[in-house]
């Protein structure tokens, strides 16, 4: 059980950070003209705007540029940080019998 918890320990933050580096891209891509209609950008659309929907929904956009992927990151941040001060309480538990 404790390797599971130390190996998510690990994981957890490398797959967070891959998800975070997928929406810049995509916050990057849309600045581009027809970036988003290519394969590429139909990858990247599909992997990011369900994530994404639920913050179009609650963050108005504010004339010409909307903040959702930047409040997106953030709150993947303070999962990632919620996570691991979970994993790490687990940890504890398992190791300390």
């Amino acid at each position: 059980m404790a390797r599971i918890i130390i190996w998510l320990i690990y994981a957890v933050p490398k797959i967070i950070n891959a998800y975070t580096a997928i929406l810049a891209i995509y916050a990057l891509m849309t600045w581009l003209p027809n970036a988003l209609s290519s394969k590429f950008g139909q990858l990247i659309r599909k992997l990011v705007e369900p994530y994404l929907s639920i913050f179009y929904r609650l963050i108005p956009s504010v004339g010409m540029v909307s903040f959702s992927v930047l409040f997106a990151i953030l709150f993947l941040r303070l999962v990632e940080y919620g996570a691991h001060v979970v994993l790490v309480f687990l940890l504890r538990l398992v190791t300390q019998f």
